[in-house]
C-alpha cells in the first residue's frame, strides 16, 4: 500500500511505531477498497471466518449439557446460516466486482439479506433477521482470525471503533503501543485509559477502517493528531529519533517528580493522583503525589458478579496501604452512562447518561450501596480516607448517604469491628444543579471536588464520546469558566477544601487558570502528576489571579485561550505544555 495521513483528535500524548491490530469487533466496520492483487486474500478470509464459526459452534454443541439437548437444534440452525451460501456467495461477489475488503462486502451483504427477511409478512421469516444479523457479527469477529470474546491478548497499535469499560477488562493491555478509535472524545473512556496506560492515543477518526490493515506497519503522532499508514524510510528515522528525545524529556520529568508544588511566589497546590485498578498502585511511589485524590471504585464492579464486602474491604486496604499516611479518596459506585452493570440493564433506560447512574443508583440499590460503605469504612480504620460521592444533583442525596454511614458506623460498632467513626464525606460536583447550590452543598458537606469531564458535558448537552459535538467540548468556554469560579468561592466560603479531579487538572492551560481562582489541590493520572507540579513551580499565582479575572469578564473562549498562552509563553517549558495537552 502507499504511505499515506489520516488525521484524529490527540487525547493521550507520545508517539509509536508499530504494526495496527483492528480490534475483532472493530472488523465489522472495516471499509476498504482492495487492489486486484488483494482479492483472492479477502475471499479467502471470508472462508475461513465462515470455517472458524461453524467450529466454535460446533463445539459447542459437543459441549451442551443433557438438561439443555433443546439448544442442539439453535446451535445447528446457526451452523447452517454460518455457511449459507446466500451469505458466502453474496459476499464473495462483491469482492471480486466491487474490489472492496471482506468485513464490507460480507457487511453489505447481511444488511440486504436480513432486510429482505425483515420486509416479509411471515412473523416467523421475518424474525429470521435477527439471526441473520447475529450470525453476520459472529463472522465479521472471525474475519480478525479468532472469535473477538477469546482474543484478549493484542499488542501493537490498537485499532477499535470504540472502547468500552467492558473491553478493557477483557483485554490484556501490556503490549498496547497506542489506541486508534472511530469514536470517542477529549474526555472519553479511551482516552482516560490511554493516559492511564501511558500510550499514545487518537480518536475520532472517522476514516479509520477506510484505510488501516490489520499488520499493516503505521505511526502514531498524537501530537499533531496524525497516523502514517504504511510510513517510508524518511518518515522511520524521524520518527524514531522524535521518539527516543520525547522519552529523555519524560524521564526528566519525572527525575524531579518529588519536589514540592509551589509556585514562584510561595503558593502550594496539592497534587494526588486519580487511580482506577490496582495496577495502578506501582506508579503511585514515583509519581510525587501527594496522596490519591480520586479512587474510581467502580471498575471493580464491571466484570460480571458483584464483589462482596471481604473482597472489595482487600481491595481498598490495599490502596490505602500504597498511600501511607497521604489522603486516599474513594469515589463511591459511578456506574451508568458508558459503565453497565447487569442489573441496570434490566431498567432499559432510553438515556442511560441522564438515568440512574452515580449516587442515583447507589441509593436505589441501598444493598449494593451498604455493602460497598461497609468495605471502605472498615479499610478506612485509622488511615487518611474519605468518601465522596458521584452525580450529585440534591441535599437530600448528601443526608441520605449520611444517614446510611451513621447506620453502618452503629452497626459496626455495636458488632465490635474496627472502623473509621468519622469518615469525611465529600461531593463531586459534576452537574449544572449542583453547580447552583454549591453554596448549600459546600455546607452539607466536609470537602468539595470539581468533576469537569461530566460537568461540562452535562453543561454542553454533549455526549462525551460523540465525535461529531467533539468540537463543543472546550473547557474554557465563559459559562464553564464561571461555574468553576462559583464552586470554588462557595467551598472557600464554608472552609472546604476544593480540588479538580478532571483532565482539566492536567491541561496547562487550565492548571494557570484553577491556580488564579484559588484552587487547593488538582488530581491527574500519575503519568501526569510530575509534569503538572513542574507547570505549577513554574507559575506566578499573583499573576494567574490576574489572568482569571480578565478570563470572568471574557465573552469570547478564543479570546481567553489567547491569554492563557501569552501568560504561559515564558513561564512553562512549551515541549512539557504539549505533552499535557
Amino acid at each position: 500500500m502507499a504511505r499515506k495521513v489520516i488525521r484524529g483528535v490527540p487525547v493521550s500524548p507520545g508517539i509509536a511505531i508499530g504494526e495496527i491490530q483492528i480490534l475483532p469487533d472493530a472488523i465489522l466496520y472495516e471499509k476498504r477498497h482492495i487492489s486486484s492483487s488483494e482479492v483472492e486474500n479477502e475471499i479467502e478470509a471470508i472462508k475461513n471466518a465462515s470455517a472458524t464459526v461453524c467450529g466454535s459452534l460446533e463445539e459447542t454443541s459437543a459441549n451442551i449439557p443433557p438438561n439443555l439437548s433443546e439448544y442442539h437444534d439453535v446451535i445447528a440452525a446457526q451452523t447452517e446460516l454460518a455457511r449459507d451460501a446466500r451469505i458466502l456467495d453474496g459476499a464473495i461477489a462483491r469482492v471480486r466486482h466491487k474490489k472492496i475488503c471482506a468485513a464490507w462486502a460480507l457487511s453489505e451483504t447481511i444488511e440486504e439479506l436480513a432486510s429482505l427477511f425483515k420486509s416479509m409478512a411471515d412473523p416467523y421469516l421475518s424474525e429470521r433477521a435477527q439471526d441473520i444479523k447475529l450470525i453476520g457479527k459472529c463472522l465479521g469477529s472471525a474475519l480478525g482470525g479468532c472469535a473477538a470474546a477469546t482474543r484478549n491478548d493484542l499488542g501493537g497499535i490498537l485499532a477499535a471503533y470504540d472502547l468500552s469499560p467492558a473491553h478493557v477488562l477483557k483485554l490484556k493491555l501490556d503490549g498496547i503501543q497506542a489506541i486508534l478509535t472511530v469514536e470517542g472524545g477529549i474526555s472519553s473512556h479511551t482516552a482516560i485509559l490511554a493516559r492511564g496506560l501511558k500510550v499514545p492515543a487518537l480518536v475520532g477518526i472517522s476514516s479509520l477502517f477506510a484505510h488501516a490493515r490489520n499488520n499493516a506497519t503505521a505511526i502514531v503522532d498524537a501530537f499533531r493528531g496524525q497516523i502514517i499508514l504504511d510510513p517510508d524510510a524518511s518518515d522511520l528515522e524521524k520518527y524514531q529519533k522524535s521518539l527516543n528525545h520525547y522519552n529523555l524529556f519524560e524521564q526528566n520529568a519525572k527525575d524531579a517528580a518529588k519536589l514540592p508544588a509551589v509556585t514562584v511566589d510561595g503558593k502550594t497546590v496539592k497534587v494526588r493522583a486519580n487511580i482506577d485498578n490496582l495496577r495502578e498502585l506501582s506508579a503511585l511511589p514515583n509519581s510525587g503525589a501527594a496522596g490519591i485524590g480520586l479512587y474510581r471504585t467502580e471498575f471493580s464492579y464491571l466484570g460480571g458478579e458483584l464483589p462482596d464486602e471481604e473482597s472489595l474491604h482487600n481491595e481498598y486496604c490495599a490502596i490505602i496501604g500504597s498511600a501511607g499516611s497521604q489522603k486516599v479518596i474513594f469515589r463511591t459506585l459511578d456506574v451508568g452512562a458508558d459503565k453497565i452493570l447487569p442489573v441496570q440493564e434490566a431498567l432499559h433506560e432510553p438515556n442511560p447518561a441522564l438515568g440512574l447512574r452515580g449516587i442515583r443508583f447507589c441509593l436505589k440499590k441501598e444493598d449494593i450501596f451498604v455493602t460497598q460503605l461497609r468495605a471502605i469504612l472498615r479499610a478506612s480504620h485509622g488511615a487518611n480516607a474519605a468518601i465522596m460521592l458521584p452525580m450529585v444533583s440534591t441535599l437530600a442525596e448528601i443526608a441520605a448517604t449520611r444517614q446510611l454511614i451513621a447506620k453502618i458506623t452503629a452497626d459496626l460498632a455495636s458488632n465490635g469491628i474496627p472502623h473509621a467513626p468519622n469518615i469525611e464525606l465529600g461531593v463531586m460536583i459534576e452537574t449544572p444543579a449542583a453547580v447552583m447550590i454549591s453554596d448549600a452543598i459546600a455546607a452539607s458537606c466536609d470537602f468539595i471536588s470539581i468533576g469537569t469531564n461530566d460537568l461540562l458535558h452535562y453543561l454542553m448537552a454533549i455526549d462525551r464520546n460523540n465525535r461529531h459535538v467533539a468540537y463543543l467540548h472546550d473547557p474554557l468556554h465563559p459559562a464553564f469558566i464561571r461555574c468553576l469560579k462559583q464552586i470554588i468561592d462557595s467551598a472557600h466560603k464554608h472552609g472546604r477544601e476544593v480540588s479538580v479531579c478532571g483532565e482539566l487538572a492536567a491541561d496547562a492551560a487550565g492548571i494557570a487558570l484553577l491556580l488564579g481562582m484559588d484552587i487547593d489541590a488538582l488530581s491527574g493520572s500519575p503519568r501526569f502528576v510530575p509534569a503538572i507540579k513542574h507547570i505549577l513551580r513554574n507559575l506566578n499565582s499573583r499573576d494567574c489571579a490576574s489572568l482569571a479575572r480578565m478570563a470572568m469578564d471574557e465573552q469570547d473562549g478564543e479570546k481567553i485561550k489567547k491569554l492563557l498562552d501569552e501568560l504561559l509563553h515564558d513561564s512553562v517549558d512549551t515541549r512539557l505544555r504539549f505533552i499535557i495537552h
